[in-house]
């Protein structure tokens, strides 16, 4: 029950529509125009970086919030109670970004919010993998592609971390909760960044 009440209440956390109030504030709908995504991609497009940046910090600021609630509701002293319990409450707004209630089950793409859970779970590996991001999306030209090559060389991280047994600063204690925290990311933003990658790779090449 509590590991539920925890992922109940990460997914009201990162439903809450705040990318889509600061586009009414630019005053453009993130919803209907571009590509129709309330993230910070189309947010730069239509608005430009100030409000962009000013997305991001929201939703990291989101995932991170619902990994400290999470951990609340599970309580610290208990392993598979704040351990668990915070896991579930940082995949819960991940979940809740990407199939927002508040629109159909439709959302954002689940970076920003992935980045907060990330800092307040694992972060001593959250450096690293915004450099691995912003260098595979600048490599490939899409951040589709970018995001799916992030996810796996973030798996095979956590994969390694979990076989050598390196200590977390804060956050995941467990390194079988790291990798199945890289695992349910995956799951919930990569279906979104495969379609995306599948229509770049598609598309004509421009010089």
């Amino acid at each position: 029950m509590t590991i539920l009440l925890a992922a109940l209440a990460g997914y009201a956390i990162g439903s809450v529509p705040t990318a889509v109030w600061l586009g009414r504030l630019w005053r453009v709908d993130l919803l209907q125009d571009g590509s129709g995504n309330p993230g910070a991609n189309n947010a730069r497009r239509l608005g430009g970086h100030t409000l962009a940046i000013l997305i991001l910090i929201i939703e990291v600021a989101k995932g991170l919030t619902a990994v400290v609630v999470g951990l609340a509701i599970g309580g610290e002293a208990a392993i598979m109670g704040g351990e668990a319990a915070s896991l579930a409450a940082g995949l819960g707004a991940v979940a809740g970004n990407v199939y927002n209630v508040w629109h159909e089950f439709k959302g954002g793409k689940g970076v920003g919010i992935s980045g907060g859970v990330v800092l307040g779970l694992w972060p001593a590996a959250f450096p690293f993998i915004v450099l691995t991001l912003v260098f595979a999306c600048v490599l490939t030209r899409s951040t589709g592609i970018g995001t799916l090559v992030t996810l796996g060389a973030v798996l095979v991280g956590a994969f390694a971390w979990e076989s050598t047994g390196l200590e977390n600063p804060w956050g995941l204690a467990d390194p079988v909760l790291l990798v199945l925290l890289v695992i349910g990311i995956g799951l919930i933003i990569g279906p979104r960044h495969w379609r995306d990658a599948r229509n770049r790779l598609r598309s004509p090449v421009r010089p």
